[in-house]
């Protein structure tokens, strides 16, 4: 994608899940501290980092995960936008220091999805590990193009509550 045709879609990716946000809170508990779990772009993922700041603003707690010790699930990390990051394996970004929070949604780039709402990651599982060990809800992000008509899902793979794209919020059955 070219610069400028990947800034309009993050930003129409934003808009749809800043509405599918609005929808989720108003099913939860009025008062309710809620923790998004969020991750920091890499390798042509969708760019997020403008509206966690403004879900900071809002008052959401926004948190950054890192692989849990022994490389399972996926532990997460206190984030605001004051906050230091330094870079880890893979030349992801974590927050320094690493205050752990537990979210209470899970907002997860997709290198691959269908209609199911299945997800592609990079392999490592460590999302599936997550979700299995906490039933969180999860909104996948991704662009259009990354859409598959149908693959394979692992036994491990889990599916995401809904998947947001730049022109579409898709809610599998």
């Amino acid at each position: 994608m070219d610069v400028q045709l990947r800034c309009t879609a993050d930003a129409a990716i934003a808009a749809r899940l800043d509405a599918w946000l609005h929808r989720w809170r108003a099913t939860r508990t009025h008062g309710a501290r809620e923790v998004l779990g969020v991750y920091w772009p890499v390798r042509g993922e969708p760019d997020l980092r403008a509206p966690m700041s403004g879900w900071h603003r809002a008052g959401h707690a926004i948190a950054l995960p890192r692989v849990a010790a022994g490389g399972g699930a996926l532990e997460f990390g206190r984030w605001t936008p004051a906050t230091a990051l330094r870079v880890a394996d893979f030349g992801i970004p974590l927050p320094e220091p690493f205050v752990p929070l537990t979210p209470t949604l899970l907002i997860v780039p997709c290198v691959g999805f269908d209609q199911r709402g299945y997800r592609l990651g990079y392999g490592g599982g460590h999302y599936d590990r997550t979700l299995a060990a906490h039933n969180l809800p999860a909104v996948g992000v991704a662009y259009d193009g990354c859409e598959l008509v149908r693959f394979v899902a692992g036994g491990h793979d889990r599916p995401m509550t809904a998947i947001v794209t730049e022109t579409r919020t898709i809610t599998p059955p």
